[in-house]
């Protein structure tokens, strides 16, 4: 027969444990909350973007090389970014750009990544309300990895800043970019994206043109991705040394953007 004083007393017990660490955690969440606005403040004055995704990516790295307990690494980030996404709401709420024919997969990957505390705004011309956005150090844009927005920024005053998700399988490209005001802020694991230019008259597929960069630059290349038939997007570690006079066919390499690499599961997490 079951003792239903007995376990009611265990449970009463617990749920009073359970009550006091959530008073803790107010107080500590609160607490960041009170830094993060002071953090607003500094990158006002010094004219900083509100988003980082390279701190975010560092956060979550930290987090990788934790005692996780009972909870594993998916588990932990989505209270994470819950905080971050709250904070970063602090500082100013983000617009975030996507394109009109966006798949729902690719939606639920950004709302699931923003939250609902920031604008999410859709455009056919996702890219040019991006460039005549004047407060660019709030609005960013999210889109696919083939998108032909990539063609459209220089590196300079727009570039890829980071990826979604942040956590991906090996071997596995990036299935979002996010293209905003570009990021100084270097980690201990970058990859540096470049827009290639190639000859559209030779015939070249990215196999042929991974091997003339890996045979005669010794790049060897995270992926390669064919975005039209003379530009390639080409991800790697580390910066370029581009020497073009080795490879004729390729006319132009020009780098548009740099992010902090993600979390491979199953080769990192346990």
């Amino acid at each position: 027969m079951v003792d239903e004083k007995k376990i009611n007393k265990e449970l009463s017990e617990l749920r009073m444990s359970l009550d006091k660490i959530d008073t803790r955690l107010r107080k500590i969440i609160i607490e960041r909350a009170d830094v993060a606005t002071q953090v607003a403040k500094v990158k006002k004055a010094q004219n900083l973007p509100v988003f980082h995704p390279s701190r975010e990516m560092q956060i979550l790295r930290d987090l990788n090389n934790s005692d996780l307990g009972s909870l594993n690494l998916h588990q932990i980030w989505g209270v994470w970014r819950g905080i971050i996404n709250a904070n970063t709401a602090i500082q100013s709420k983000l617009d975030i750009i996507i394109e009109k024919d966006i798949e729902k997969n690719d939606r639920d990957l950004i709302l699931y990544n923003f939250g609902s505390v920031n604008n999410l705004i859709e455009d056919e011309n996702a890219i040019d309300l991006l460039k005549r956005e004047k407060n660019i150090g709030s609005t960013i844009l999210v889109v696919r990895n083939d998108s032909s927005s990539l063609l459209h920024i220089d590196g300079k005053k727009l570039s890829i800043i980071g990826t979604l998700p942040q956590l991906q399988d090996k071997g596995v490209e990036p299935t979002l970019y996010i293209i905003g005001q570009t990021d100084q802020f270097l980690t201990e694991d970058d990859t540096y994206v470049y827009k290639i230019k190639v000859d559209k008259k030779k015939m070249i597929d990215k196999e042929y043109l991974s091997f003339l960069l890996q045979d005669n630059l010794g790049v060897a290349s995270e992926f390669i991705k064919k975005l039209s038939e003379e530009f390639y997007l080409l991800a790697i570690k580390g910066k370029l040394d581009i020497k073009l006079d080795k490879i004729s066919i390729i006319h132009e390499i020009q780098r548009i953007g740099k992010y902090a690499t993600p979390i491979i599961i199953g080769d990192e997490v346990e």
